[in-house]
This record gives structure tokens, sequence and C-alpha cells, in this order.
């Protein structure tokens, strides 16, 4: 009946996971539609079932990677930085909603931590997480009256400071040599004059406490309530390429494309493919991320990120075609396929060079 389709209009809760309300005024999650239809999970049912061999293995080709663009791909941060840098993203764009950042962009994120100029999200997101990570309460006042008044009235002209005062408490007395330089250099100059070694420094620890803040949390846990809300399976979608189209906040995790044989991650951002792979010198376990949660860029000894954008996109996919290699292989190549045809891929990229 036409009443009861205006009882349950669909919203937004503060999260921005869709909601219905019924006839009581009870707020409840809105499961999206399956993203597939019955085709297309037949079409992927090979993938998700198949397992490796011995004898497969005998008939694998050497998988070659293209050799990554100049500079590994970077930018402004450094290409030893990179896993940092897209760490440092992931945090932002999952809870940019909950730090009042919106959609951070992975350029303009380069641009902050590692241009040559003090950029407005450099000061918007350490002013975000700061006012997340500390309370200006009056116990903070009376032990540390000068970082309280800088919390309590961040500005363009204070925040510098109390980003220096708050790397320490955070370091817990342990700060590291190049942790020491950060907040030497904050207190004597301008944030931009800092090496870009040591913005991504500072600003990779402040999105690691800010993934473990309670309240971030508490986040997470309401995405993984209105997951359970559907009744449809993740991994066909994920596989089909429809859940890198989702909005950042409502996933539960940023899952890579997929890995492969030789442990290197494959990440997909703003319309650029990101592999981590590992040098002859890491050991399995060093340079697995799967064994720090997943995380991209877990900074662990021998793990080294390169990024491709534009045509080199499309060499990376025939080299996984010509390889014809283990399951995991096949999955990264069956999804980075279909999003380069059907244009998600370039769609990304223009809004990210747009925004920039």
């Amino acid at each position: 009946p036409h009443g009861e389709e205006e009882e349950e209009e669909e919203d937004e809760d503060e999260d921005g996971l869709p909601i219905v309300r019924n006839e009581d005024g009870e707020v409840e999650y809105a499961p999206q539609p399956a993203p597939y239809d019955s085709a297309e999970l037949a079409e992927v049912q090979s993938l998700l079932r198949g397992e490796d061999t011995a004898d497969d293995a005998s008939r694998w080709k050497p998988l070659a990677l293209p050799p990554p663009p100049q500079g590994g791909g970077a930018r402004r941060v450094p290409a030893p930085l990179l896993g940092d840098l897209l760490y440092v993203a992931g945090v932002l764009r999952a809870f940019g909603r909950q730090l009042g950042l919106g959609e951070v962009r992975v350029d303009a994120l380069d641009a902050a931590l590692g241009g040559g100029a003090t950029t407005a999200l450099a000061m918007r997101l350490h002013v975000s997480l700061l006012r997340l990570l500390f309370e200006p309460s009056a116990a903070l006042a009376r032990s540390h009256p000068a970082f309280c008044h800088a919390l309590r009235n961040l500005s363009a002209l204070t925040w510098a400071e109390a980003l220096a005062e708050a790397l320490l408490r955070l370091a817990d007395g342990q700060a590291t040599a190049e942790l020491a330089l950060a907040v030497r250099g904050l207190r004597s100059g301008e944030y931009h004059t800092l090496p870009p070694e040591r913005r991504v420094l500072a600003a990779r620890l402040l999105a690691e406490r800010a993934a473990e803040h309670p309240s971030l949390r508490a986040s997470l846990e309401r995405r993984a309530e209105w997951y359970e809300a559907h009744d449809w399976a993740w991994e066909p979608a994920m596989l089909l390429g429809r859940l890198q189209c989702w909005p950042p906040h409502r996933l539960l995790r940023w899952e890579p494309l997929g890995r492969d044989r030789h442990g290197r991650v494959y990440w997909l951002l703003d319309g650029s493919l990101w592999v981590q792979r590992r040098d002859a010198s890491a050991t399995d376990e060093a340079a697995d991320p799967s064994l720090s949660g997943g995380r991209p860029g877990a900074g662990v000894p021998g793990v080294a990120t390169v990024r491709y954008g534009g045509a080199d996109l499309q060499a990376v996919a025939a080299a996984l075609s010509a390889a014809a290699g283990p399951v995991c292989e096949r999955r990264v190549h069956f999804t980075l396929r279909r999003l380069l045809r059907g244009g998600e891929l370039g769609e990304a990229r223009r809004a990210a060079e747009e925004a920039a």
C-alpha cells in the first residue's frame, strides 16, 4: 500500500548507512539489493571454488609485472613512503564522515604530506585527529596547560604547536630519533618545512591511534550490524568489482583486489592500482601484510609499494592474463579487467583529477 511505502522511505544515519523507519518510528537498517544477478553469480563460481593443484603449477608461466612508473609512481611523497601514504589515506577515507573530512583524495593527501606548502587539508586532517585523540580536560589543563590551551583554541596559528606536543604524548617516552626531529621542527619552524619523511611519520602515528579509538571502532561495529542485515554473499560482489565502487564509509574494511603467487598485494584507490611487493631480503612473515590485519603499508621491513595508473593498468592486466597463474592471480585479473572494461577506474581517476 502507498502508505506503507511512505513509512519505509530510505534515509541515512549519522554514519551514512541506509536506514528506514517503521510505522512506530523505530530505525532499522535498510539492506541494499544484491549487486549482481544470477548469471553473474554463475560466472564467478569457478573462481570462487577454484583450488590449485600441483599439475596446475607446472603449467603456470612466470608472472612479470611491467616496470613500475618512474619513481615507483610517487609524486611528492618519496617512493619508500608510498605504503605509509596508502595507509593514512585508507584510515582517513574510511572515517572521513566521522572526522568531518569528507572524501580524502590520495593526491591531495600526497600534496599535504609531501608538497612545498602547508595545504588546507594538512591543517584540517591534523586538527580533526587531534580533537579525536585528545580531550582538553581539567586534568590536562593542570598537567600540561600550554598543550590544553592549544587544543581548546586549535587554529591555523596553534595546530602545529599542539601537534608537536601530541606526538610526544603518543610516543609515550619512546620517541624515535626521527620523531624527535619532527617535534623539534614543528616547534622551531613552519609545518611545510618538515621533510616529507617526518610529516608522513607524524600522520601515520596519528592515523594508527585514530583507527584504535573507541568512537571509530564503534562506527565499524555499526557497519558490521548493517552488513549482517544483507542476505547475499559479499565475496562475489567483491570479485565482480561492485563493492570497489561503494563509498568508503559503507565498507566494513578496505579489501585488496587480492594477492599473487609472490605475495604481492593489489589495492585500488582513486583510479590507480597500488601493488605492494617484497624484496629478496624480506622474510615471508615480515612481508605479508595479512599478518598486520591486512592493512596497506604496514611499515614492516622489505615491503615496498608502487603505483600504476593510466595505460600502465592495462599492462598489469595483460601480464596477469598472460601468466595464466594460480587462482589468486586469476581473481585479481578478473576484477581488474571488469573494472577497466566497465570504465569505473577511468571515472574514479577523472574524479580524483578534478578534485585535485
